[in-house]
Parts: C-alpha cells; sequence; structure tokens
C-alpha cells in the first residue's frame, strides 16, 4: 500500500465520477447498516440504485434480508444466485449483478465480507468493476477486537486487496456500540482512521452514526456525515429487551 491512492483521490475527479461503491468491513463494523443506508441516500437524490449483497460469510445481518423495503423504495436488490434471503449462507452470485456494473446510470452499492474469504469473491467478477468508476471502502469500527489497533485495520486491508484483486480507496468511520454509541466512540474511530491514513495514505471518506450523533459531530471529525437509521439491528434489539425486561 502507498500514498498514491489518496492523491487520486483528494483531486475530486475520482469521486465525483464515483458510482460503483463496495463497502467491505469486519463483522459487527457496521458494514451492511451503512450499505442500506448509502443507497437510500443516493435514491433520495434521485439516483438509479442497485443494492448488492454478495457477504456470503455473515450469516446474520444481511442488507438483502430488506429487499421489500428497499424495492418499495425504487432500489434493486441483487442477493444470491437462488433468489433465497433469509437464514441461508450460498457462497453464489446471482448474475444481475453485472447488469447494475455494466449501466453507467446505475449507483451500485456492494456489500461485501470483510474477511479476505469474502473479498475472495470480488476477484470472480473483477473484469466487470468500472475500476475508473469504483470506490472499495473498508468500514471501520473502533470498538470491534479485530479492528481496534493500527496494525490490526492495516492487516484487514491488505488481506482484503490480496484476496480481491482490489485496492482499498479510503475509510468509513462507523464506529458504536450499537445503541449505547455516543460522540466519543466516533472521536476514537477518527483518530484510528487518521492513524491508518498517516501510513498508508487512504483517506477517511464518510462516518456514519445515527442521526441525532452525526449532525453534532465537530468539523475536526473526518468524513461526509451519512445518518444511519437501523433497518437490520432494531428489530432484534427490541425483541432481546423484551425478554430482559418484559413487553412495556
Amino acid at each position: 500500500m502507498t500514498g498514491t491512492k489518496a492523491s487520486i483521490l483528494t483531486t475530486g475527479s475520482r469521486v465525483a465520477s464515483s458510482r460503483v461503491w463496495i463497502i467491505s468491513g469486519h463483522y459487527g463494523s457496521g458494514k451492511s447498516e451503512f450499505a442500506i443506508n448509502y443507497a437510500l441516500r443516493l435514491r433520495a437524490r434521485g439516483e438509479k440504485v442497485a443494492l448488492c449483497d454478495i457477504d456470503v460469510v455473515n450469516p446474520y445481518f444481511r442488507s438483502r434480508e430488506r429487499r421489500g423495503f428497499l424495492e418499495a423504495r425504487g432500489i434493486q436488490v441483487v442477493g444470491n444466485s437462488l433468489a433465497v434471503d433469509e437464514g441461508i449462507d450460498l457462497p453464489a452470485v446471482s448474475a444481475e449483478l453485472y447488469g447494475p456494473l455494466a449501466d453507467s446510470t446505475v449507483h451500485t452499492v456492494i456489500d461485501v465480507g470483510g474477511d479476505p474469504v469474502g473479498a475472495r469473491l470480488l476477484r470472480s467478477f473483477r473484469r466487470l468493476i468500472p475500476t475508473a468508476e469504483t470506490e472499495l471502502l473498508c468500514v471501520v469500527n473502533a470498538m470491534r477486537p479485530a479492528t481496534r489497533t493500527v496494525d490490526d485495520l492495516i492487516t484487514q486491508i491488505n488481506g482484503i486487496e490480496a484476496a480481491s484483486g482490489l485496492s482499498v480507496s479510503g475509510l468509513i468511520n462507523t464506529t458504536h456500540l450499537l445503541e449505547d454509541t455516543t460522540a466519543e466512540h466516533l472521536h476514537a474511530g477518527n483518530k484510528l482512521c487518521i492513524e491508518v491514513g498517516e501510513r498508508t495514505g487512504l483517506p477517511v471518506r464518510f462516518v456514519g452514526a445515527l442521526e441525532h450523533i452525526v449532525s453534532e459531530l465537530p468539523e475536526e471529525i473526518q468524513g461526509e456525515r451519512v445518518g444511519i437509521a437501523m433497518h437490520l439491528r432494531s428489530s432484534w434489539m427490541f425483541a432481546e429487551k423484551e425478554l430482559r425486561y418484559g413487553a412495556k
């Protein structure tokens, strides 16, 4: 990894022309929530949007499980090739993915597993990815044990690159502790991302958090602000509360 990737991004030309966003990150990082919310953000701007879920590693939170919700809002959802969305772990990706990648009018958000096993699937269709229009972003949660240090995060980034054959172009700070998240957690994530950037040249492209938190972050927290609604976690969190405290 070198600092040259950052210089490419900071010219603004690549960012302005980006239409394919590959969102990669460790389990529990907030990757899939960010992917859904960013797809909704693009759609709210009037863009044609496809959300492609090729995370075949994490069996718990899959963006394709909200297919009905997303399609009702005009977002094309691409999942596994058997069109089965819930409770299944399939190393298969639908050929539908090729359509959005080839269509220059479609903004495509790809949710991919963040470890080398998940990232390896990217290599299988790397030739179809329009590299000049693509950003491969690594989601960072400084509260997760496996990505809490600079060395750990750089190891993950190197693994993603080696497995996928693509270069990571930036970072997304989604540091959180679910409903207990505070601005201080985003500060910790910002510090980690900056330290990683100093060694790799990678910029912080986005910072994502619940709307009431992200809207009040100070300017020194780097990255474009993205408000996060918890589309995947809210239902099981509510059920867990009922079991613990009883229904109210």
